[in-house]
């Protein structure tokens, strides 16, 4: 689905106030500016955008410019777009990166999000590696790590680069395209002025992946692509507290006999029971289980307070969200500070300077990663990272729980993951790039991205080096160009191999495809431990919710009928086969297993009910 028009009139208007210079004109890049536009209403005005009109003009007014040439250019300084911008330098790139923000690093400085989400292998070794491991190990290893010291290591690793270029608080972006090609940025700096950039290779680093929806690419916005409704995870505000006593906090969360709380030096997590206590003032807002992380300060960050239901896409959304943050973060502190071990005399200090949106876009890439394909820990022969962590639903809305679909033990992400479809020197390499919604509930962590991010710069130094385009890497017959810079990526530090094979005894179960079907909708969560529960028997109520919902999701065209009520009484055999009737469904339009197991077993379990929920709707 398009999105282009809401934000190229963004820049429409973002690109104003721009002061003459020797190389320019005094034209303001306005909509009334461009003569064609002038002339059409609204709605004909987006589509004259659509087609490249505000590009043509800014061209005429401002193609003259001198623009500064680059191999490389990255876009956006969130840690993905370190990563790029060094990978690409250290190959010989004259690189910039640019960007809107006043700061570099991102979610874990601008953000505060300072625990990491380390992805584990079954062999307890991080599968993310190269320059994701050389950050890790430059904050000393630590689970939770000081926002500060972060933003050091981030500008020692860019000032070690003498080929990298750090253009930072640029005010927007206009990129001037040829077909599917990049042919150069038009910028307006902090100063106002605007200038060209001419770029050989871009990477889109942005946390929304904005330069690349200016560019054309297309995207799916929130988890429409499987409940077919733009519904994005919840924000989180981090905040920041002092006078936490972390003797007592160590103390009690590392012996309060709770499976998945704990505490080390830097960080700690839980309080779960605590906080399921706490009654917000506000809607649409909730504080879970702390994740807590320790500052060199002595201050800890809190991240746990979500606000639910808000479009990251849409600046006024965000704004209403500070004010609800500002009016409950003081009240959830008194809750802290009378019902918590260690909180007796914590004060709010104040809040991260922008929030952690955990999901906006998904690229409409060559290659989009699915639930499966993470579940099952699927290799790919262009992998360029690895990632272990669960696929970690965060709520949409307040009367929704967050869901664990499932922990992989490890799966791969291909290079065509990261290239918008049919475009050729342009690759997205941060959090919205081309993962399916529920993929993504996995890949959005850092240190994937990071990786992934290096993966972008070597193969951008590549596609210079061998003056070709992004598309011939994943057109080739035997994938030589990839092999190479796998080749190149191992010789860095990725350490790129074939996934061992792991035992994922799901996938051999009788009614797997069922399990399948309904897991792509994000109707079932395994949860940490991946169990399914396959032989526990399902309630009538259960029965009717998941078939409603996957019409729901899926759009039916049709009317499903309930021949029994929606109550807590088992699912029966009989009731399956009134169901069945109800609905003029003959036994023969299900799998023969399927058959087999309604007429053989017992009685109905959760295996059979998902595999008749399967056939029956598919065969509709």
């Amino acid at each position: 689905m398009k999105f282009h028009f809401i934000f190229t009139i963004i820049i429409v208007l973002l690109l104003t106030s721009c002061g003459p210079t020797a190389n320019q004109t005094s034209v303001d890049l306005e909509t009334n500016d461009v003569p064609r536009l002038r002339s059409l209403e609204p709605v004909k005005v987006k589509e004259e955008i659509l087609l490249g009109t505000l590009a043509n003009w800014a061209m005429l007014n401002y193609g003259n410019l001198d623009g500064e040439s680059y191999d490389v250019v990255v876009v956006g300084s969130e840690p993905e777009g370190i990563s790029a911008a060094i990978a690409a330098a250290r190959e010989g790139q004259k690189t910039l990166l640019i960007d809107k923000k006043p700061i570099i690093g991102g979610l874990y400085t601008l953000g505060m999000l300072n625990m990491i989400d380390i992805n584990w292998s079954p062999t307890h070794e991080t599968v993310n590696k190269g320059l994701f491991l050389e950050f890790y190990e430059k904050i000393n290893n630590r689970t939770s790590f000081d926002v500060k010291q972060a933003k050091r290591v981030f500008e020692n690793m860019l000032a070690d680069e003498k080929k990298i270029t750090v253009q930072l608080g640029a005010q927007s972006f206009l990129p001037i395209m040829n077909q599917n090609h990049v042919d150069t940025l038009l910028y307006k700096d902090s100063n106002g002025t605007v200038k060209k950039i001419i770029g050989k290779q871009y990477i889109d680093s942005t946390p929304d992946a904005d330069f690349a929806q200016l560019a054309g690419a297309n995207f799916t916005i929130g988890q429409e692509d499987f409940r077919n409704e733009a519904r994005m995870m919840a924000v989180t505000l981090v905040f920041e507290l002092s006078g936490v006593d972390w003797a007592k906090v160590q103390n009690y969360l590392n012996n309060d006999d709770e499976v998945y709380t704990g505490a080390d030096q830097f960080s700690a997590w839980g309080y779960g029971k605590e906080m399921a206590q706490y009654k917000p003032s506000q809607e649409n807002v909730r504080i879970r289980a702390l994740n807590i992380g320790r500052q060199d300060s002595g201050h800890v960050l809190i991240n746990a307070f979500q606000i639910l239901g808000v479009n990251g896409l849409n600046p006024g959304e965000l704004q209403t969200a500070w004010g609800v943050a500002n009016e409950e973060l003081p009240k959830i502190t008194e809750f802290l500070r009378e019902n918590l071990v260690g909180f007796k005399n914590v004060e709010l200090v104040g809040t991260a300077d922008e929030f952690y949106v955990r999901e906006t876009r998904h690229l409409d890439a060559e290659y989009k990663l699915t639930v499966d394909d993470v579940l099952e820990n699927r290799d790919f022969d262009d992998r360029i990272a690895f990632g272990s962590y669960p696929i970690d639903m965060q709520a949409t809305v307040i009367d929704e729980g967050d869901l664990i679909i499932g922990k992989p033990d490890m799966y791969a992400v291909p290079f065509r993951s990261i290239v918008p479809k049919g475009f050729d020197n342009l690759l997205v390499a941060g959090r919205s790039t081309g993962y399916e919604a529920l993929a993504h509930g996995s890949t959005r962590t850092v240190p994937v991205g990071m990786t992934v991010g290096q993966a972008a710069g070597i193969a951008s130094a590549y596609a210079n080096k061998k003056n070709i385009s992004f598309q011939s890497f994943i057109g080739e017959s035997g994938l030589r160009h990839m092999k190479s810079i796998q080749s190149i990526l191992n010789q860095n530090g990725a350490n790129l191999y074939p996934i061992p094979t792991y035992d994922n005894s799901i996938m051999n179960h009788w009614a797997y495809d069922g399990v399948k079907f309904l897991r792509s909708f994000g109707l079932i969560a395994a949860g940490y431990d991946n169990e399914y529960r396959m032989n526990e028997t399902i309630t009538k109520a259960e029965f009717i919710d998941l078939v409603r919902r996957v019409n729901q999701y899926s759009e039916a065209p049709f009317t499903t009928a309930f021949p029994f009520s929606k109550d807590d009484e088992v699912l029966g055999k009989d009731d399956l086969t009134e169901f069945l009737n109800a609905n003029s469904t003959a036994p023969n339009s299900l799998t023969a297993a399927t058959v087999d197991h309604l007429q053989n077993q017992p009685a109905v379990d959760r295996a059979l009910a998902y595999m008749v929920i399967k056939d029956f709707l598919e065969n509709r």
